[in-house]
C-alpha cells in the first residue's frame, strides 16, 4: 500500500509548510491572552495539522493498493435446453434422468473448482431447468458468450452436452475456434437414421397480386422408406387445393413438388401444406408447414415516355419486365394519353427534349412520381425551368464521361455488397458537364467520378417537390450498364435489382394519413407482438399527446386491449407473446374531434425448425473436441468426465495479484479525522474564551 499523486513530492513539504504558517499566524497573538503553554501548543498542533491534512488532498491523492487471491480453476457447462433433445424415442431419459447426470457432474466438479451452468436454445440461460421449450439451437451463441464472459479467466475446461444439431448462428465448430481451453463433449441424441417424412423447406413469394398464379415450391425428404408413397396435400384452411403422390426412390429421398396457386382474394392469406403419416412414424411434427401470403390488388403502373427510339428505353423496360411488382407502357411523346392518373411513376427518357417541350403539361401535373433520365437530346433550360429538384448550368453540348461511385451513406434503400461492386465496373454514362444545383435534403445513390477525381456531382438522385417524388439518372446509356452486368456476372440481375428498387421507391405513394400503425404481419411464435405507431396534427407534425388504444382479437373473438406507450415523437407497444393463430386488431386515436382509426390482420407462426431434423451430429460433436485437447463422451458416461477433467495438469488454482488505486478524498476515517481535529480545536477556543 502507499500514496501516489501526480504532483512532485515537494508539494507535500509545502502543505506542511501551509500548514505551520496557518497555524503560527493565527496563534501568534493568541499567546498573550493568558492561555497556559500546554493548551497554547495543543491548539497549534490541531490547527497545523487540519491545515496540512486539507492542503495535501488538494493535491488529489491516491491510495495504491495490491492484493493478492486464489482463483480456483473454473469449469463452464453447457447443457442444450432445445425442443429437439425430448422428440426422440429416449425423451422419457432426458426429462427424468439426464437432470440427476448434470447434477452429479457439478457436484463432483465442485470439490476442486468453481462451476458455471448454463443452458442454451435459442436463448442463453444460467443454470439448467430441464423444460426444453427453445425453439432454435443456436450453439456459436453460446461459445461466444463464454469466450466474451470468462476471457483471460482461469478456466480449466468447457464441458458441451448437446445432439449436436444447430439450426441458428455459423457453424460451431468454426465459432468454437476462438475457445482458448479444453473442450470436452457429451454426445447426446439418436444419430441414426429413423423412418420418418418431412417437409425441408417451402419457397414461395411473400407477396402476389389479385388476379395472377404464383408458384409454391416444396422440398419433401422421406427416410427409411423405400418405394412407399406419402401424399401431399395443399390447404387453404379446411379447404383443398391440391395434392401430388411422393414416392421415395431410396433410403434418403429428396424431392421438388411443385404447386401453382390463383391469387383469387386480396389480404393475407395463410395456406398449409401436409404429409399424409406412415405406419411407425415417430415425428409427426415436421409433416406440416404452414406458410402467408399477401396478396396485393394492383401492381404499380409505370409509363416509360420518350420522344425518339433509344436503346435505354429498352434496357429500362428490360430491367422491369422481370419484376412482379409493375405493369409496364411504353408512350411515344405523340401519343399520349389525355390524363396520367392511373400510373404510379413516370419515366422521361431525355424529356423535354431539344425537338419537342410541348404536350407534357398533363404529365407534370399528375401526381405520379417523375424519374428523369439526361442525356445529349434533353433541353437543359426546359429541365431547369421546371424546378423538379435538380437545376444544371452547362455550355451547349458539353458532355463528360463519368463513371458511377455509390454513396456509402444512401438511406432510401439498400444494395448488396455484390451489386455496390458492380456499379465500380459499370462504362461511364455521357453525363452534362457544368455546374449542379439541389437541395442539401437529396439523397444521392451515386456520383460521378470524372478522370480519377470522384465529385460531389449526383449521377442517380432522389429529391421531393411539394407532391411527388422525383429522382435524376444524369446521363445516357445506361444500356451499357446492363450489357457490363452480364459480361461480370453472366446474368442482368445486378442491374435490373437496381433498376427495380428504384422504380420501387419512386412509384410507392406516400402515406398521407394522420394516424399510422406498422406491425409485421407474420411474427414467429417466440418472438413479441411489436407495434409502432405515429399520430399528426392537420400541419403533418407528427404529435404524441392524445392516448392510443389498440384492441387484439384472436380467432376465438377474445379480445386484449392494449394502451400505446410514448416514446419521444411517436407511440410504442410490446403487447408480449401470443399463441399460434390468425388475429384482428383495431386501433383508436382521438385528436380534437376527429377520431382516426385503423383496423389489420396478422398471423402468430409455429416454428417447427426443430423438428425437421432430429438425427444427431455426433461427428461435429468429435471434429470440436478433437480440435481443442478434450474428448467426447456419451451420455452413459458422463460421471466420469469429472475425474478426466480433475486430473488435467493444468486443473488448478492460480494465484492473482491485483491492483487498484482508490481516491483519498472519498476515505471516510480521513474526513472523520479532519472533523476531529477542528472539532477538538473548537472546543478548546470556546473554552479558553477566544
Amino acid at each position: 500500500m502507499g500514496l501516489v499523486t501526480e504532483y512532485p513530492a515537494g508539494f507535500i513539504v509545502f502543505c506542511l509548510l501551509l500548514g505551520v504558517a496557518y497555524a503560527f499566524i493565527l496563534y501568534f497573538r493568541d499567546l498573550r491572552k493568558g492561555l497556559t503553554p500546554l493548551t497554547h501548543r495543543i491548539m497549534l498542533v490541531l490547527r497545523f495539522l487540519s491545515v496540512s491534512l486539507i492542503a495535501f488532498l488538494l493535491l488529489g491523492p491516491l491510495i495504491r493498493q495490491s492484493r493478492r487471491h486464489v482463483e480456483k480453476p473454473i469449469v463452464i457447462i453447457g447443457v442444450d435446453n432445445s425442443a429437439s433433445m425430448i422428440q426422440t424415442a429416449d425423451s422419457d431419459y432426458y426429462r427424468n434422468e439426464f437432470p440427476g447426470s448434470v447434477k452429479s457432474l457439478e457436484e463432483a466438479l465442485q470439490k476442486k473448482c468453481e462451476v458455471k451452468l448454463y443452458s442454451f436454445g435459442d436463448k442463453l440461460a444460467t443454470g439448467f431447468n430441464a423444460g426444453y421449450k427453445g425453439l432454435k439451437t443456436d450453439i456459436s451463441a453460446f461459445f461466444n458468450e463464454v469466450n466474451s464472459r470468462f476471457s483471460n479467466r482461469n478456466v480449466a475446461a468447457l464441458v458441451l452436452a448437446t445432439d449436436g444439431i444447430y439450426n441458428d448462428g455459423t457453424d460451431p465448430f468454426y465459432a468454437a475456434r476462438r475457445i482458448p481451453f479444453p473442450i470436452y463433449t457429451v454426445a447426446l441424441g439418436d444419430s441414426l437414421l429413423k423412418k420418418d417424412i418431412l417437409i425441408r423447406k417451402v419457397i414461395v413469394n411473400s407477396t402476389a397480386y389479385k388476379g395472377d398464379k404464383f408458384p409454391v415450391e416444396a422440398l419433401v425428404e422421406m427416410n427409411k422408406c423405400p418405394g412407399v408413397t406419402a401424399k401431399l396435400t395443399l390447404m387453404q384452411g379446411s379447404r383443398n387445393i391440391d395434392s401430388r403422390e411422393i414416392r421415395a426412390t431410396s433410403d434418403r429421398s429428396v424431392q421438388k413438388v411443385m404447386f401453382n396457386l390463383d391469387a383469387a382474394k386480396s389480404g393475407l392469406v395463410k395456406y398449409s401444406l401436409h404429409l399424409g403419416e406412415l405406419e411407425g412414424e415417430r415425428n409427426l411434427q415436421n409433416n406440416t408447414v404452414s406458410f402467408v401470403v399477401e396478396v396485393l390488388d394492383t401492381r404499380q403502373r409505370i409509363a416509360l415516355v420518350y420522344d425518339a427510339p433509344h436503346p435505354d428505353v429498352a434496357a429500362i423496360q428490360q430491367g422491369l419486365e422481370g419484376s412482379m411488382h409493375f405493369e409496364i407502357d411504353q408512350l411515344r411523346l405523340n401519343n399520349l394519353p389525355e390524363t396520367f392518373d392511373k400510373y404510379d411513376l413516370i419515366i422521361l427518357n431525355q424529356l423535354p427534349s431539344v425537338t419537342s417541350v410541348e404536350g407534357l403539361e398533363a404529365l407534370f401535373s399528375s401526381k405520379a412520381s417523375l424519374l428523369f433520365i439526361i442525356g445529349s437530346q434533353t433541353d437543359i433550360n426546359s429541365l431547369n425551368r421546371l424546378n423538379a429538384g435538380l437545376s444544371i448550368n452547362t455550355s451547349q453540348n458539353s458532355f463528360a464521361e463519368s463513371q458511377p461511385v455509390v454513396s456509402g451513406d444512401f438511406p432510401l434503400f439498400t444494395l448488396d455488397r455484390k451489386d455496390m461492386a458492380a456499379f465500380g465496373e459499370f462504362p461511364p454514362l455521357q453525363c452534362p458537364f457544368g455546374t449542379y444545383q439541389f437541395s442539401p435534403l437529396s439523397d444521392v445513390l451515386c456520383y460521378q467520378k470524372i478522370g480519377n477525381v470522384t465529385t460531389k456531382i449526383p449521377m442517380i438522385m432522389f429529391t421531393k417537390t411539394a407532391d411527388k417524388k422525383v429522382g435524376f439518372i444524369t446521363g445516357e446509356n445506361i444500356w451499357r450498364w446492363r450489357i457490363s452486368a452480364y459480361v461480370q456476372q453472366s446474368s442482368h440481375e445486378s442491374f435490373d435489382l437496381v433498376i427495380d428498387k428504384i422504380a420501387q421507391y419512386l412509384s410507392v405513394r406516400e402515406d398521407k394519413s394522420f394516424f399510422r400503425i406498422h406491425l409485421d404481419n407474420r411474427i414467429s411464435e417466440n418472438d413479441p407482438v411489436e407495434i409502432d405507431a405515429e399520430v399528426f396534427n392537420a400541419s403533418y407534425e407528427l404529435i404524441n399527446d392524445p392516448d392510443v388504444n389498440i384492441t387484439i382479437t384472436d380467432s376465438e373473438n377474445k379480445t386484449y386491449p392494449f394502451i400505446f406507450s410514448r416514446t419521444a415523437r411517436a407511440y410504442y407497444l410490446n403487447a408480449g407473446l401470443f399463441p399460434i393463430g390468425e388475429y384482428t386488431y383495431r386501433a383508436t386515436v382521438r385528436v380534437g374531434s376527429e377520431v382516426y382509426q385503423k383496423t389489420g390482420k396478422f398471423f402468430v407462426e409455429r416454428v417447427n425448425i426443430e423438428s425437421s431434423d432430429l438425427v444427431a451430429n455426433h461427428n461435429l460433436l468429435f471434429r470440436i473436441a478433437t480440435a481443442h485437447d478434450g474428448e467426447m463422451t456419451g451420455k452413459q458416461n458422463m460421471g466420469a468426465l469429472a475425474d478426466k477433467i480433475l486430473q488435467r495438469d493444468d486443473t488448478k488454482p492460480v494465484s492473482v495479484h491485483s491492483r487498484k488505486l482508490s481516491d483519498l478524498i472519498g476515505n471516510p476515517w480521513l474526513f472523520a479525522a479532519i472533523l476531529l481535529l477542528l472539532s477538538a480545536e473548537w472546543i478548546i477556543r470556546k473554552r479558553e474564551g477566544i
